[in-house]
């Protein structure tokens, strides 16, 4: 079940709304003092490829741009925490400029969503003197309910859930700061205003329901977020590298923040927040539903304003658009790629000293091949296909094996790197008979022939927040225990099968390792280094990917054998149907109990006295939604 979405005339803010936002927190000075820690969960039993590169060496952009936002705000007591650089950190034992924490963000992905739970019990070990505790991120989006009563004992867990963007939280902080007195906590004036019903008009929020019944908890949600039209509203990038954490294995936070002048050493990428929204649906995809149907973009200026920003300042050279399909929009792609190419740094043009990076489809690139002279003009030096199947009998997005191999070799005629990711099912063999693109290996070395630099595999599993995800509950395809151990949420990385009909599931795991093994090996990389010779850059990058994808085999192979070898000596419990929700989760404005990432069954007992709670009080704003499936 995907996202619901608001209706098409309600989806975005006013313009100018979220600067408005921050003006009038800027006018609450006596706030400025609070102290603020942005925790950025992260799993280590992920570290494996195709991500264990790029984990440590990219500080994330969502925890970045809160710092960013808060900052412009007026707060002045932040830091960012990257679980990734600091394993031990407790918020229990943070002490930010002399105090510890009053508030405590929390934001995580699905497979980091378990240390992101040991991060609320620890502040919960202050008892009283505990911060206010916000939860946030894609797990918190899908399944908001997860952060409450995380245990072990009751009233363990998040006080607030935002199911949103940055406004969300910056709207949420305003309505308890009207509520808050210097002389108390913020915790207890977000009491005072989830109890008086001041929150219900902010949508994108999830809080436990103040009157719910002793031991049986109910969640209300105040509806689907609006979302930020204009994205060049959003502050520059520059407070959130100010306030990162250093590197280190202490439970604490350190006297500084990481130095600017070092930051590029250790965030060697920068995320940038580009485009979002992508035209395609994609069933195993929740992307275009959590960005209701839209297509938002920054203005080209601001881009280059803000690489140049981030150069200049911090020494990075390497950038990622967080974009969800770059080429969405051919008249957006130039007037992006044709600023930065504009654009000057220290006498010289910025795209000759930065590095483009982003993701695309190959449908569109084909499409637009016209216009990839002026985006490595621009800076661009790599792309991320999201090719998923050559054959199009998996997933049909205007791709084949022709249009794929056209593609690369422009592409590589200009230098610009084409990264391949591609999903593997329960009816694709390993092998297919030569001359065909069936078999997983037979595509593997296809995009390796056709020019692919790097290359991931993951296995297609119901996300959450897509229109996959409910079937596979229901016809015995997602795996519930193996071995009579719960799935860690981890494993729902993709690079563990965790939902299958195969007979021999472990199989299709070990299909996996043997595609990577068959892209990442000695032969290829000296293959790789005999092309450094060559006049191109390319050569270059795919002998460097040939290292980086050897040393993540030595990480990956150990873990996915380890997978393998359970799935095989099992036994395997699958899901059988929808159950009901452990936590219920009420709509404020219908007072009707609702699903969000996934169906539940309906809860008979919960009390008239319990919907109630959720009644609007006063006026409210449209909150209209329907169901995006």
């Amino acid at each position: 079940m995907e996202l619901p979405r608001r209706d098409r005339d309600d989806i975005y803010l006013p313009d100018g709304l979220f600067r408005q936002t921050l003006e009038r927190l800027r006018e609450r000075k006596d706030a400025h003092n609070l102290r603020i820690g942005i925790v950025n969960a992260f799993d280590f039993r992920t570290r494996m490829l195709p991500y264990w590169y790029a984990d440590k060496r990219m500080a994330p952009c969502s925890v970045r741009t809160l710092a960013d936002t808060l900052h412009a705000a007026g707060f002045r007591h932040l830091r960012v925490v990257l679980q990734q650089w600091t394993p031990h950190f407790r918020p229990s034992a943070a002490i930010l400029n002399g105090r510890p924490l009053d508030i405590l963000l929390v934001s995580a992905m699905q497979v980091h969503a378990e240390p992101s739970y040991n991060h609320i019990r620890d502040a919960h070990r202050l008892g009283d003197a505990r911060p206010w505790i916000v939860a946030g991120g894609p797990k918190a989006i899908y399944e908001p309910t997860d952060y409450f009563e995380l245990g072990p004992q009751p009233g363990i867990g998040a006080d607030c859930v935002v199911t949103g963007e940055a406004f969300v939280l910056l709207d949420l902080l305003e309505s308890v700061l009207r509520e808050w007195d210097p002389a108390e906590s913020p915790r207890a004036a977000y009491d005072r205003a989830r109890t008086s019903g001041s929150l219900q008009h902010i949508p994108g929020l999830v809080y436990l329901s103040p009157n719910s019944r002793p031991g049986r908890p109910v969640a209300i949600s105040t509806g689907v977020q609006r979302l930020l039209r204009d994205l060049d509203e959003l502050p520059m990038p520059d407070a959130g590298y100010r306030l990162l954490e250093p590197p280190h294995r202490g439970t604490g936070l350190r006297p500084h923040p990481l130095p600017p002048e070092t930051v590029g050493k250790h965030s060697m990428i920068a995320s940038l927040i580009v485009t979002q929204g992508c035209r395609f649906a994609c069933p195993y995809c929740p992307i275009p539903a959590v960005n209701q149907r839209t297509w938002r973009h920054k203005s080209g200026v601001r881009m280059a304003a803000e690489m140049k920003h981030v150069f200049e300042n911090f020494g990075i050279r390497q950038f990622f658009g967080t974009d969800d399909n770059f080429f969405n929009n051919r008249e957006t792609v130039l007037e992006l790629m044709e600023a930065v190419a504009s654009t000057e740094s220290n006498g010289k043009p910025l795209s000759a000293q930065i590095r483009f990076y982003t993701e695309a489809t190959q449908f569109d690139v084909s499409k637009n091949q016209d216009i990839l002279p002026a985006c490595r003009k621009g800076g661009l030096r790599g792309i991320w296909f999201g090719i998923e199947d050559l054959t199009a009998e998996l997933v049909k997005k205007g791709q084949n094996a022709q249009k794929t191999k056209e593609a690369f070799r422009a592409l590589c005629d200009l230098g610009i790197q084409p990264h391949v990711m591609m999903i593997h099912s329960d009816d694709q063999p390993l092998r297919s008979p030569r001359g065909t693109l069936a078999g997983l290996l037979n595509q593997a070395r296809f995009v390796r022939d056709a020019g692919a630099v790097s290359y991931q595999c993951t296995y297609i599993g119901p996300a959450l927040g897509s229109r996959n995800l409910e079937p596979a509950f229901q016809d015995g395809t997602m795996f519930r225990t193996v071995g009579g151990k719960p799935l860690p949420q981890a494993f729902f990385d993709g690079n563990h099968v965790t939902a299958s009909k195969h007979p021999r599931p472990w199989s299709k795991q070990l299909n996996l390792l043997w595609t990577y093994l068959a892209f990442y090996n000695p032969w290829n990389m000296v293959r790789a280094f005999f092309g450094l010779f060559r006049k191109s850059s390319i050569p270059g990058k795919r002998f460097m990917f040939q290292i980086i994808g050897q040393v993540g085999l030595v990480l990956t192979i150990p873990r996915m054998f380890a997978w393998a070898w359970r799935l095989k000596r099992g036994p395997i419990v699958k899901a059988t149907g929808l159950e009901p929700a452990r936590i219920p989760l009420i709509d404020v404005h219908t007072r009707e109990q609702i699903q969000w990432a996934i169906e539940n069954v309906p809860d008979p007992d919960l009390s008239q006295e319990t919907l109630c709670c959720a009644r609007p009080s006063g006026p409210q704003p449209s909150t209209a939604v329907r169901a995006a499936s």
